[in-house]
């Protein structure tokens, strides 16, 4: 049974068809990873099932819920964790704060419990020695990972990162991959926006490939990759890995 179904989704702004027709299913504990040029919508389709967006027309249905329906979003938010492309980290607070902030506001949790939890998923990035720093002194790797290890803090069922990557200097690409691997390990289901083939064949269950809007291709990674079916994948697939 799905965990998450998208079914026919549309999404336009400013009268521009953003998303067309969009369909695919997340299994539970599966990586499903959405690639695809810059503008194809892979953002959007993102951020429509963390409810950033609302969309148009169809149905998103996520945990047995249509999330179109859903009156606290605060609630939903609790079992779906985004990690985005800048961190979004709150700069006026250290990196424990930053990680115990929404446990206390948002699950009410007491103080110690928080703090437990906030050590425990940065001793899992690899960071419970910056526990008192501040995000100014960090590296983007190391930001990226906190705000991995702030969402993993909810306890969420399902986690989405928006290229989350995108923002860093090639060098501290790997240790953010190492964690989001880990976690693919450990079954978190997980919707990954991204533009890393390499991650995205070692790591994906199934493989998503949006243009302008809609998906074009949809498979494993080896069908994906090593035998494509549409011309535009082909293009895509070409460029993106004699780019790199």
């Amino acid at each position: 049974m799905p965990v998450i179904e998208v079914k026919n989704v549309k999404k336009s702004f400013d009268n521009k068809l953003v998303l067309s027709d969009i369909s695919f299913d997340v299994n539970k504990g599966d990586v499903v990873c959405l690639i695809g040029a810059s503008g194809s919508g892979k953002s959007t389709m993102l951020r429509c099932l963390n409810l950033l967006e609302t969309i148009d027309e169809g149905q998103i249905i996520v945990l047995g819920e249509d999330i179109n329906k859903i009156t606290n979003i605060n609630d939903y938010r609790k079992r779906v964790g985004m990690v985005f492309q800048q961190f979004n980290l709150f700069n006026n607070y250290n990196v424990l704060d930053n990680c115990i902030l929404a446990q206390v506001k948002v699950l009410k949790k007491n103080k110690e419990e928080a703090t437990e939890e906030a050590m425990r998923q940065l001793e899992k990035v690899g960071l419970a020695d910056f526990a008192k720093a501040y995000p100014s002194t960090l590296s983007g790797g190391q930001k990226q990972r906190v705000a991995i290890a702030r969402a993993l803090c909810m306890n969420p069922e399902i986690m989405l990162f928006d290229e989350p990557t995108s923002a860093l200097d090639p060098e501290m690409v790997g240790e953010v991959l190492e964690v989001i691997k880990e976690l693919a390990e450990e079954d978190m289901t997980m919707v990954i926006v991204t533009h890393e083939m390499g991650f995205c064949k070692e790591v994906a269950d199934n493989v998503v490939f949006m243009d302008d809007g809609v998906v074009l291709e949809e498979g494993s990674p080896d069908e994906i990759f090593n035998k494509p079916k549409n011309e535009r994948t082909k293009q895509f697939l070409s460029r993106v890995i004699e780019k790199r």
